[in-house]
């Protein structure tokens, strides 16, 4: 090999070097990520959420701007908005109760990623009691209890009550609830072991005989 071709060579090489660690070096210490293929684990789309809330900035380095669609992409060429049409993070006014609640309890769990839906949604980020997870604790607002200031057991309208609360949440309100614990209305008989949380099963504080 000539003496050109070989600096040509070695140049060539250390660019792959550069581009493979603009991608592994921020994001991999952190980040599985195969350095010779470039690619995640096959797993990753349902656990990489994870990764990004410790530190979004190494999925910057190669996805490029989680914020604006139009600066997407980087140098992996693999958009976030491509999942996350409406951005990465919560969308503006979130922090409104009228807002994530109706996506939080009073919407169905979807076990795909990319919905942002359910209770068992938030405790990706917020944790399994909403206080233990990555993301700021959900009693940081919430200091009296997960869900809004009594009468949170009325009907009354025009606030939010336990009434909306999607049937499919129950798994979330049995941490505290089971068998009718921290509640004033218990179950009237003991379910089968081993039945699932539900709002009408008797697992909870309703027996089968409340109207829905």
């Amino acid at each position: 090999m000539s003496r050109t071709k070989w600096i040509a060579a070695s140049c060539f090489a250390m660019a792959l070097a550069l581009l493979g660690w603009g991608c592994a070096g921020t994001a991999g210490k952190a980040t599985p990520l195969n350095t010779t293929t470039g690619k995640h684990p096959a797993d990753w789309l349902q656990t990489h959420w994870a990764e990004y809330v410790k530190a979004p900035d190494q999925c910057r380095t190669c996805h490029g701007s989680t914020v604006d669609p139009a600066q997407a992409g980087g140098i992996a060429k693999v958009s976030c908005f491509t999942c996350h049409t409406a951005g990465v993070n919560h969308p503006t006014g979130w922090a409104d109760p009228a807002m994530h609640g109706r996506l939080g309890a009073q919407a169905t769990p979807n076990a795909d990623p990319k919905v942002m839906a359910g209770m068992a949604h938030c405790a990706k980020c917020h944790g399994s009691s909403y206080d233990n997870g990555l993301a700021i604790s959900c009693k940081a607002c919430h200091t009296k209890a997960p869900h809004p200031d009594k009468p949170w057991t009325s009907n009354t309208t025009g606030r939010p009550t336990h009434v909306y609360t999607e049937y499919a949440n129950a798994p979330a309100c049995a941490q505290c609830h089971t068998a009718g614990a921290n509640s004033t209305l218990k179950p009237l008989t003991t379910p089968p072991a081993g039945t699932a949380p539900g709002c009408f099963n008797e697992t909870l504080c309703h027996g089968t005989n409340i109207a829905r």
